[in-house]
């Protein structure tokens, strides 16, 4: 019996180490890493155009009671992809990842693309729930869908899985189970989008519930393969972190402040100026955060803008900031004590800038505005 157990270990042992060197010499190939901002430029000729806003409710079958967490992508031709996911309620076995496309301003019928079986077939693992996709295209125009799945347990138990299309969502891959560490490779989320680097790689950000919770940075190589985990911060209750590049080297990280009813939950942020490689200790901004997620985004004019919930899941809210730290409410885009308006996602494509989040938990909303809209709220609330 001993023998067989220092075998079993021995072996454990020994995949653990060929892991281990096949990383590391992933990591040596790899260039150090930098952000990709150069879609941050802003044309000067965008700031001449009229205010416009707009919003929306994304389509989705009647018989679909509970939506929740969006996340969106701007395909090529200007479109935009969504994904969330959709069911009777959230942990449900019903519940799938659902999809759907914006195109000369209006959303197509959502269809669904990711189920707990189709996971559960592809990985030869028992699946119960899926939820929480990302969605992001790569600089070479491939499109990367990631999925939580728990095949045990709550979300704290939780795997990630990765699908591609390389024909802008026509077809996708099998969902392929994301390997981080050949021991227990458990407790990986996502919820906000990923970030480009110049080398044709990405950061995807995520975090972890399971004793402790913390984020992390996935790096992926061009050929979109995961190679590198860096830990954010190990401060206590952050989670599902937002990252904001400035430029090739600098960045802010923003988190979800999941503390204690009876904490103080300041919303808290990291910053670096290695691309990424390492982080300061969490400073506090000048808003609180009700354990709710929130998204920031670089303008690419010397601003930051973030929707955040304040108070409360009710009120929804349009921040924006020159330093980082300091924020200022400009626009309450929901405001109905009691209601849910959360998880909300962003992209900022030249002139426009587009939000998706949950409405009510009944479905998606999406808000699409352009600068110059911007730029009348910002005046406006600074008199």
């Amino acid at each position: 019996m001993r023998s067989k157990l220092f075998k079993a270990v021995a072996i454990v042992a020994l995949l653990g180490i060929t892991f281990l060197i096949a990383r590391h010499e992933q990591l040596i190939a790899l260039n150090d890493p930098h952000f990709d901002t150069t879609q941050f430029r802003v044309e000067p000729a965008l700031k001449a155009k009229s205010a416009f806003f707009e919003s929306q409710i994304v389509p989705q079958p009647k018989y679909l009671p509970a939506a929740h967490s969006s996340s969106f992508t701007v395909m090529g031709n200007g479109d935009l992809l969504a994904f969330w996911f959709a069911g009777t309620k959230e942990g449900n076995p019903d519940v799938k990842i659902w999809h759907s496309r914006y195109h000369n301003g209006k959303w197509d019928m959502a269809s669904s693309l990711v189920d707990p079986h189709m996971i559960a077939k592809a990985n030869h693992r028992y699946v119960i729930k899926v939820g929480n996709p990302v969605i992001y295209r790569a600089k070479n125009g491939t499109l990367h869908l990631f999925v939580v799945s728990v095949s045990i347990g709550g979300w704290s138990g939780s795997t990630l899985n990765h699908l591609k299309s390389t024909d802008n969502g026509l077809t996708w891959s099998e969902p392929a189970r994301i390997i981080i560490s050949p021991f227990f490779n458990i407790s990986t989320l996502v919820r906000t989008s990923a970030v480009t680097l110049k080398d044709g790689g990405f950061y995807l950000p995520v975090y972890h519930e399971l004793m402790r919770k913390y984020p992390e940075l996935l790096r992926f190589n061009a050929d979109g393969e995961f190679v590198e985990q860096i830990r954010i911060t190990n401060k206590n209750y952050m989670l599902q972190p937002s990252i904001v590049p400035l430029n090739e080297n600098e960045a802010w990280a923003y988190f979800r402040n999941s503390s204690l009813k009876d904490e103080t939950r300041i919303m808290y942020a990291s910053f670096t100026s290695d691309g990424g490689k390492h982080w300061t200790k969490p400073a506090a901004t000048n808003l609180t955060n009700p354990d709710s997620s929130l998204v920031a985004e670089n303008l690419g004019d010397g601003r930051l803008i973030m929707v955040y919930n304040q108070d409360s899941r009710g009120h929804l809210i349009l921040g924006i900031s020159r330093d980082g730290i300091h924020w200022q409410p400009i626009y309450a885009l929901e405001n109905h004590e009691g209601d849910e308006f959360s998880y909300p996602s962003i992209q900022v494509d030249d002139d426009f800038i587009d939000i998706m989040y949950t409405n009510n938990r009944k479905n998606i909303k999406h808000v699409r505005f352009n600068r110059a809209w911007l730029n009348e709220v910002i005046n406006n609330a600074q008199h």
